[in-house]
């Protein structure tokens, strides 16, 4: 199982965030000595993008997403998750300042932008060709300390060499094989019926693949990359490093002590690095004498099942079966169970609680899961993502690469997953409100065994 670094896994968790929609700002954003906004429509939608995100209230996001978003896309999330996703967004990346415009059209911008913590990263905005002056999306990717190759325009032998090498990934390497092979012959068929011959942009064809791979398997965690490799194909290059984790506090943002002797630990991501366990110890230290503990996952991406384990192996007195996964081929290939923790475990009967929003995805849906049908924990928020399938990256050439989901999880009481459904809250509650009413049960129950607990 490939396990992301660190902040491509923030990137990918705050893609969904960066859904467009905006309103003209009346003071323009900070930029870089002689940055100039590009005079079109997606120009226009990026300053105001850039705008909302230095203002951070909510009127200020809400203004964005009605004036932007298309009537679609808003009937697909609630607001009030557009709002959320936006300040999580912020949250993690400060302060966003435009440094250059690396390419633009009328339907397009792309904008090279500098972080608080002076990463760069790229923001693509791209119009909708129904509603030009409505953004179709808005894509976010690492530059690294050393930039990646240029785009260049694709030939009709680079997409039937891309659309190929796609086809093959998934169709030797999804989970479910028939569906692999289904997925290859959807995109073939449309290589071979012209779909893509107007296709120029590397970017563009990546996502163009996606969405139809998805139209055959609704897997979130199935896309297609443009990626381009330092040299010769080989893995993945992700623009960060051990330092970058050690910097981002390995997406720990928060432990404290709240009123009630009520514990609070929200984490943002699953990183297995030696460094991210310590980490989490010392944060479960800190809440060794807490009544009751909330760990907030609303906006947890995911990550590495190892953290997971580790993290989980605090509550259990005796060995407990978590999870296991599954290949293609219907074998299972690896269990998980708890373990050894390095800290004194807590008490069996000590109340638990995770909070969840939509975006919550992937490692932080297997956490929440595993103690939702282990009945250790209540689950209190939004049904979560629905991702639990875990990726390989396949390169298929020097250009883009595929992540194709090559296993699945097997719970060992439900004996399935929570893939494409997510996971559903004990207490169904807007994701906002969910640690209010977290802290109301908590202090209700501080010191009591959980009903129906393990």
């Amino acid at each position: 199982m490939t396990r992301p670094t660190a902040l491509s896994l923030i990137l990918l968790a705050a893609l969904p965030a960066l859904g467009p929609a905006a309103v003209t700002p009346t003071d323009p954003p900070a930029a870089a000595v002689g940055f100039e906004w590009p005079a079109t429509a997606a120009g226009r939608a990026a300053r105001a993008y850039f705008a909302m995100m230095a203002d951070g209230s909510e009127s200020a996001i809400r203004g964005f997403e009605s004036s932007y978003r298309t009537p679609q896309a808003l009937a697909k999330i609630p607001m009030a998750e557009r709002i959320q996703r936006a300040q999580s967004v912020r949250e993690r990346f400060g302060t966003l300042t435009p440094v250059a415009v690396a390419r633009s059209s009328a339907a397009l911008a792309v904008i090279s932008t500098r972080t608080a913590d002076g990463d760069t990263i790229e923001l693509e905005f791209t119009m909708s060709s129904e509603q030009p002056d409505r953004l179709e999306s808005i894509g976010i990717a690492i530059e690294g300390p050393a930039s990646t190759a240029p785009p260049r325009p694709l030939t009709d032998a680079g997409r039937k060499e891309l659309v190929e090498g796609v086809a093959k990934a998934v169709s030797e390497n999804y989970v479910f094989p028939e569906i692999g092979r289904k997925m290859a012959a959807k995109i073939q068929g449309e290589l071979r019926g012209g779909a893509y011959a107007s296709i120029s942009r590397e970017k563009e064809m990546a996502r163009r693949l996606t969405e139809d791979l998805r139209s055959v398997a609704d897997d979130k965690h199935l896309a297609v990359r443009f990626d381009p490799a330092d040299s010769a194909p080989g893995p993945p290059r992700h623009g960060s490093s051990g330092s970058e984790a050690a910097r981002d506090n390995y997406a720990f943002r928060k432990v404290e002590l709240l009123e009630g002797n009520v514990g609070y630990l929200r984490f943002d991501l699953f990183l297995a690095e030696p460094e991210a366990m310590k980490t989490a110890d010392a944060a479960l230290a800190f809440l060794r004498h807490a009544d009751a503990i909330i760990f907030d996952l609303r906006r947890n991406g995911g990550g590495d099942p190892e953290m997971i384990r580790h993290i989980t192996s605090y509550f259990f007195e005796t060995r407990t079966h978590l999870n296991s996964m599954m290949d293609r081929n219907g074998e299972i290939v690896d269990d998980f169970w708890t373990g050894d923790v390095p800290g004194a475990r807590f008490p069996a009967e000590l109340p638990l609680f995770v909070l969840t929003s939509h975006s919550t995805f992937s490692g932080a849906e297997e956490f929440t899961y595993n103690l939702k049908n282990l009945h250790r924990a209540t689950i209190i928020g939004e049904t979560t993502g629905g991702g639990a399938h875990p990726v390989e990256p396949i390169r298929v050439n020097d250009r883009f690469v595929v992540g194709v989901p090559f296993l699945r999880a097997v719970n060992p009481i439900t004996k399935t997953n929570w893939e494409g459904v997510g996971v559903e809250p004990d207490v169904k509650i807007p994701a906002e409100q969910a640690l209010e009413k977290a802290l109301e049960l908590a202090r209700g129950a501080r010191g009591e065994r959980r009903p129906g607990g393990p």
